[in-house]
């Protein structure tokens, strides 16, 4: 027997209370008036009458009731260990991390040796299942008792190159708790990264009745670099203006110089050196990324220094392609947007567009197909024949950037975007306040990169009658008197963008500001198709592989090792890919374009910080407690412990002494009044 509290048993000391009442505070003498004690000898008599106990029932009573109460509060319990019955059985679930960590040195190999140990040691009868979680967690078999096809299963298992989270490895298990009605006993082979650990601990709450146990496959801290990222243009159009850089990290590491090389289809670009602090980070940029034209293989690798060289590089991709052109439809008299528009693409640090600029006369005969997009700075109307091209154009997937300003006619519709123009309206200081930007959509992609709007004044805008936001609609920024200042319109398979002020310095400060740059650069790059599409993927991530219009039409996909990946079947109906490993992965989409991901391991499974054992114990203590449903196995032939409380068969005796105690001392009560 045992007591779970047993500092409450000081608490029996105040047994002497019952004993106080009824030894101490009967005693009373009534002063009783004599004439004189002359006549009387002195001596000493010895009274012991008051030193007896009275009701000497009650007083057991009482006495017990304390005790009980004592015995209560320190929660006493029955220790036992009982044999489990010959044909309980366990059921097991042998959970092994396939994550990148695990590449480092013999963990892998020592982590399926130590899950083919335990399922040696399974009995006639158990039942065993096989999960991993380097990524999501897998269920690589169903419960079973067949010892060799979970051999099978572990044998089977290679190293992958994504993350490890423990978080998600815990929802599986309640899962398989909850799926199998019983109490489950879990071996875990991993490296116990710190990483892999969720934000929240209640992530890890294991399910009642799941006996967890951990075998560390690493037992100290590994000092560590890695090329953590690298920021590189997506598309190249002059190697000259090229900048990448890369970041350079140590985990656990002292402080050290490091040799980093740019690489492009296997062959050294440059090298340099750069000094990484201890335990931090370091950059280093490269100013040329001399490559072909079309699609190319490049890679920062770092010189391995390390216990870990399966994360000293970094692989990107890049497209080197001539400038696309570009047409801007300008006004007769307008000088001003021409300059402006021309000077901001060639300033931008990827020139990636040439400017053909064209008043709509000298347009009306061209073929804007070749254009990557069209820009309309306040053209006025519009010959027909421009007009009719211009929508054939739109419709077919091209993009148009309108700017209106003084030549908008009120009353005709925006050309091609079927909007209405209401009224041109220029600001009067005298009697108005000049409009400002007050509301940007920042998810838009021209104002991605340009939040401050504040010193942008319009003097002169155009009202237009917008219908609601829809999929089809969307207002991506509205003045300070909640008019729209651009607006997004789709038409067919393209998009119209509406600018309600003209490009210019006159109806407008824009062009004059520091956010005119930017919001131009990512407006023409999203258009022309240089800011679309990702080049860098992580492992784990999804692509998509078609849009909605290009059902059945077969997406090809070629991995690192030149294997297709995709079936006939899976070609033409996959909506999205998922990356499974580290490399390059060439995506030949339907309309003919091509794609070269680059896809790395997540690099916070470089960081080999362990997690701390108190948080290791934490976790195995949320799943202590014991299934309530009957049929709980344990393990065959051993012994199980269990602790029987008994402190509140002690609450119900306090209940019963209550009631036997309030009777009694009612009747001694009575009595000695009529005594009196």
């Amino acid at each position: 027997m045992g007591f779970l509290t047993p500092w409450f048993l000081a608490g029996a000391a105040a047994i002497g209370l019952p004993v106080y009442v009824h030894l101490l505070r009967q005693y009373r003498q009534t002063p009783v008036k004599f004439s004189s004690l002359m006549f009387f000898e002195k001596r000493t008599q010895s009274s012991i009458k008051h030193r007896r106990l009275k009701y000497l029932l009650l007083f057991a009573l009482r006495c017990l009731f304390v005790a009980l109460l004592v015995l209560a509060f320190a929660r006493p319990y029955i220790h036992s260990s009982t044999i489990a019955k010959a044909n309980a059985a366990r059921t097991l679930v042998f959970a092994v991390d396939n994550s990148f960590s695990m590449r480092q040195s013999d963990r892998f190999a020592r982590a399926k040796q130590g899950a083919l140990d335990e399922i040696a040691k399974m009995g006639q009868g158990e039942r065993g299942q096989v999960v991993t979680f380097g990524g999501p967690a897998r269920l690589l078999t169903d419960m079973t008792s067949d010892k060799q096809l979970l051999r099978g299963a572990v044998q089977a298992l290679e190293p992958g190159d994504d993350a490890s989270s423990y978080s998600e490895l815990s929802r599986v298990l309640r899962s398989t708790s909850e799926s199998v009605k019983a109490d489950i006993e879990v071996h875990v082979f991993t490296d116990l990264q710190k990483s892999s650990l969720p934000a929240s601990f209640s992530d890890l709450r294991l399910d009642d009745g799941t006996k967890l146990t951990v075998h560390a496959v690493a037992d100290k801290p590994l000092p560590n670099w890695t090329v953590e990222n690298v920021d590189a243009p997506r598309r190249v159009f002059d190697t000259k203006k090229v900048r990448t850089v890369a970041t350079v990290a140590g985990f656990g590491t002292e402080e050290a110089t490091r040799k980093v090389s740019l690489i492009a289809n296997g062959k050294p670009i440059e090298t340099k050196t750069v000094k990484v602090p201890a335990n931090g980070r370091a950059t280093v940029e490269f100013l040329t990324l001399d490559v072909p034209y079309g699609l190319t293989k490049c890679e920062v690798r770092l010189d391995s220094a390390d216990a870990f060289a399966q994360d000293d590089h970094w692989f990107f991709s890049v497209e080197r392609a001539d400038p696309k052109p570009a047409l801007l439809v300008h006004g007769e008299a307008d000088t001003a947007s021409p300059l402006y528009l021309r000077t901001a693409l060639e300033s931008a640090t990827d020139a990636a567009f040439t400017l053909d600029s064209k008043t709509p006369a000298q347009a009306a005969g061209l073929d804007v197909s070749k254009y990557a997009f069209v820009v309309l700075s306040d053209a006025g109307p519009l010959p027909q024949r421009l007009e009719e091209s211009l929508d054939k154009y739109v419709q077919a997937g091209g993009s148009m950037l309108v700017a209106l300003g003084r030549n908008a006619t009120p009353g005709r519709n925006v050309p091609v975007a079927a909007i209405p123009i209401i009224q041109v309206h220029t600001v009067q200081p005298e009697t108005e306040t000049v409009q400002t930007v007050a509301q940007i959509d920042s998810s838009y992609p021209s104002f991605g990169k340009a939040q401050n709007w504040d010193s942008v004044t319009i003097f002169q805008y155009v009202k237009l009658q917008t219908p609601p936001e829809s999929p089809e609609t969307r207002v991506a920024a509205r003045l300070a008197n909640g008019l729209p200042l651009m607006v997004d319109r789709k038409v067919g398979e393209g998009h119209v963008l509406i600018f309600a002020s003209a490009f210019d310095n006159i109806a407008n400060n824009l062009p004059l500001q520091p956010v005119w740059l930017p919001f131009l650069e990512q407006t023409t790059h999203e258009m022309g198709g240089v800011g679309s599409g990702r080049g860098n993927y992580k492992v784990g991530s999804y692509v998509d592989l078609r849009a909605v219009k290009e059902k059945n039409v077969p997406v090809e996909i070629v991995g690192p090792d030149n294997k297709r990946l995709l079936s006939l079947a899976e070609s033409a109906k996959a909506a999205t890919f998922q990356f499974p490993s580290e490399g390059f992965f060439d995506i030949r989409r339907a309309n003919g374009r091509e794609e070269l991901a680059a896809v790395n391991a997540d690099r916070r499974e470089s960081d080999f910080a362990l997690v701390d054992p108190q948080t290791v114990e934490l976790w195995k203590n949320t799943g202590i407690a014991s299934k309530p449903e009957a049929g709980a196995t344990t393990s065959a032939g051993k012994t199980r412990d269990e602790n029987a409380e008994l402190w509140w068969w002690a609450l119900a005796l306090l209940a019963v002494l209550a009631v036997v105690e309030s009777v009694f001392g009612n009747r001694h009560m009575s009595a000695g009044k009529e005594t009196a």
